[in-house]
């Protein structure tokens, strides 16, 4: 019977350890996340996460290849925690005014500490690897694909226009909301004056119905 749970240990064990791999380099990731929001891209080091997380900096090379596929994993792990917020804001009530009230109010205010992070990795040298690059577009086509997905939903119940093309829609709502974002959390232009022009212009591109 011993010799059977231990084989069973056994076979169990490439499962346990990648399960444990794939927990720790989320931990990393989100420990840089953290810095990021704190202090700016920029301060995200590996003496600065290896802080939070507890461990050597050779640990890193453990789960990642290299400190540059690290980063490249952190600005992944930053849009997917832009996307996921912002799919939260449109998915949980089909309310049109409400829902964009309530987007206006998160990539204006909620997502302040973050955006500028975000700006300053987008111009670092990252983004300019080939497979990076790669990488990323896939991802944002991801992106454009779900949120699409979403919003037909408002457009089956007739909230917003079956005129609108939501694909491009989206794309439209997309550079909107980085260019405004970046005059109020870069720039600091008036939040409220910015919001009410980014809630307008995105009733018009959906020609959403009260």
């Amino acid at each position: 019977m011993n010799i059977l749970k231990e084989l069973i240990m056994m076979l169990q064990m490439p499962r346990i350890n990648k399960e444990y791999r794939e927990e720790a380099k989320r931990k990393i990731i989100a420990a840089a996340l953290e810095v990021a929001v704190k202090d700016g891209w920029e301060k995200v080091t590996l003496d600065a996460i290896a802080q939070i997380v507890g461990v050597t900096k050779g640990a890193f090379y453990s789960y990642f290849p290299s400190s540059n596929i690290l980063m490249q994993d952190v600005v992944i792990g930053m849009i997917r925690t832009i996307r996921d917020q912002m799919l939260e804001e449109i998915s949980d009530n089909l309310d049109n005014q409400h829902t964009i009230d309530s987007l206006a109010d998160f990539i204006f205010v909620r997502m302040k500490p973050l955006f500028p992070a975000f700006i300053q990795a987008m111009a670092s040298e990252i983004p300019k690897d080939p497979l990076f690059r790669e990488k990323l577009l896939g991802l944002l086509d991801e992106n454009h694909l779900r949120i699409v997905a979403v919003l037909s939903k408002y457009q089956e119940t007739g909230q917003i226009s079956k005129n609108v093309d939501l694909s491009s829609a989206v794309l439209s709502m997309y550079g909107m909301s980085i260019g405004l974002g970046m005059m109020t959390h870069v720039l600091g232009k008036d939040i409220t004056l910015i919001k009410k022009i980014w809630i307008d212009t995105v009733g018009k591109i959906l020609e959403m119905n009260p």
